[in-house]
């Protein structure tokens, strides 16, 4: 069965990913750390979030006392020697997953209670419910990950089951669901949750375990100036781990 986090502990598997491009400037997107099969070890985000990143890439994650740690690649893959990041990239979705072979002191420092197991992600190819409340995680336009590390959060509902758009970055054809909420730059790449805590007042109950439903693409809007947020579903992502 699903563990239950609560958002707190959810904070600790996202990453914050950072690009300097010049001119003082950086591109922005989250992704989420994740275990499949107890051992092999992923960091997951939006593909055209991966695209963005060089060697000289900055994976920020949660430190102590609530203090962003700066990661390096050669943290995350200790025999990495190579001129490109070994993305290994969706053949149709905006999904990208690096696996990683941490260094024994970034496992021993910064990974401990890192992951999210697989069996918190569905892998079924259906949208949850629109009535179930979600939450998503990541730093939009970079908030979140300077002074202090702190995720922002924001709850909203599924307003569709799969539909299938072209993607924002390729214009090729893709399957996602839709949120009721618009997303923001930053919060791309970051997972979408079913916390599975519920409250009634002043009791609390819990559901059948945290499950992740998604992984944000970006927003969608018109001239009306409506927007809604595109989000890829989870069950994608076993395609690559």
């Amino acid at each position: 069965m699903p563990r239950i986090f609560n958002r707190e502990e959810l904070s600790n598997v996202v990453v914050n990913l950072r690009q300097k491009t010049g001119n003082g400037q950086e591109k922005v997107g989250t992704g989420i750390f994740v275990v499949h099969n107890q051992n092999d070890l992923y960091l997951i985000t939006a593909s055209h979030v991966a695209n963005d990143m060089l060697l000289t890439g900055e994976y920020i994650v949660r430190g102590a006392n609530d203090r962003p740690v700066s990661l390096s690649l050669n943290d995350l893959i200790q025999d990495f020697n190579g001129n490109v990041i070994p993305w290994v990239h969706h053949q149709t979705d905006d999904l990208a997953v690096l696996k990683l072979n941490p260094t024994q002191q970034a496992i021993n420092t910064h990974f401990q209670n890192r992951f999210l197991p697989s069996d918190n992600i569905n892998s079924n190819p259906t949208i949850v419910s629109r009535d179930i409340e979600l939450t998503s995680f990541g730093f939009p336009n970079g908030l979140g990950a300077v002074g202090y590390f702190s995720p922002l959060t924001f709850r909203t509902f599924a307003s569709s089951g799969l539909i299938t758009l072209n993607r924002a970055d390729t214009q090729t054809p893709a399957d996602f669901f839709i949120l009721e909420n618009p997303s923001i730059g930053g919060y791309s790449g970051g997972p979408i949750f079913d916390i599975s805590i519920y409250k009634h007042g002043n009791m609390t109950s819990t559901g059948s375990g945290t499950i992740c439903h998604g992984i944000m693409h970006g927003t969608i809007s018109d001239q009306t100036g409506g927007k809604l947020a595109v989000v890829t579903p989870s069950y994608k992502i076993f395609d690559l781990i």
